[in-house]
């Protein structure tokens, strides 16, 4: 009787968890063969990887960056088209790019003083990197001139996926939580999300993939992203500017999310 009560109790909250959606309009779609789409800058350009080679792209120009020593690109954070953030987390190495793609600083995190096993590292304010340390299981900022530490927030104890940021939040991702912390290192909120695997996020606003389906929330409401199509077969995604770009391995699409109005 009991785990019947609680069959029940799942359907219903997986019932009201997506009775609320939201819907999109195709702006634009175009053929792309790359192994990983990165996302769109502030200034227009687009940024993949193919065959672990950085390119960026804008209009008819186009530059590369590649460092095979380094292992595989981790993860590419293009939020200050001046200082990209480049993570190899095979040699635990974050190289920082110019608008170029020429290299800029090279931090070694094997090799400062305060020795950190990195999950992940993306671009913060100034000079800092947000990174998470595997050895403390924490949330830092971290200088990268003055090889420091500022902000160090306390551990987490769930098994970490992800972590994005911009220059004044940070999210990390584990397997039941998506934690909202500032650049002051406070954290501002966490939110049950089980089961999500990655996510895209602005200020106020996060689009997160949980069994091969998009979501959006801007607050603790959760709402269903309707797409014209449902055998668009997610890759990569990101929300730039009220565009959400999906990309399927094939093709690039933009869509524009019609978002829910205040009642």
């Amino acid at each position: 009787m009991k785990s019947f009560i609680l069959c029940i109790l799942l359907c219903c909250s997986s019932l009201v968890f997506a009775q609320k959606t939201i819907t999109t309009v195709l702006q634009k779609q175009d053929s792309l063969s790359v192994d990983r789409f990165v996302g769109m800058d502030n200034f227009g350009a687009s940024y993949a990887i193919q065959d672990n080679i950085l390119i960026k792209q804008k209009d008819t120009k186009k530059w590369q960056y590649n460092n095979f020593q380094l292992g595989e690109i981790t993860s590419v954070d293009i939020l200050n088209p001046l200082k990209i953030t480049l993570f190899y987390e095979d040699f635990n190495t974050v190289i920082i790019l110019d608008n170029t793609l020429n290299e800029i600083k090279r931090i070694d995190f094997n090799l400062i003083a305060q020795f950190k096993n990195l999950a992940a590292a993306t671009t913060a304010n100034d000079r800092n990197l947000w990174v998470f340390d595997t050895n403390t299981q924490q949330l830092e900022v971290f200088n990268y001139v003055q090889e420091k530490t500022p902000i160090q927030n306390l551990p987490i104890s769930e098994k970490f996926i992800t972590l994005k940021s911009n220059y004044n939040y940070c999210r990390v991702l584990t397997e039941t939580i998506l934690y909202t912390y500032n650049i002051y290192g406070s954290l501002l909120s966490q939110q049950d999300l089980a089961g999500v695997t990655d996510f895209s996020m602005t200020n106020t606003e996060v689009i997160f993939l949980k069994d091969e389906q998009l979501y959006y929330t801007n607050t603790d409401d959760v709402y269903l992203i309707n797409l014209p199509s449902d055998r668009i077969a997610i890759k990569q995604f990101s929300l730039h500017d009220d565009i959400l770009y999906i990309y399927d391995g094939i093709v690039l699409y933009q869509f524009q999310l019609k978002k829910p109005t205040k009642e």
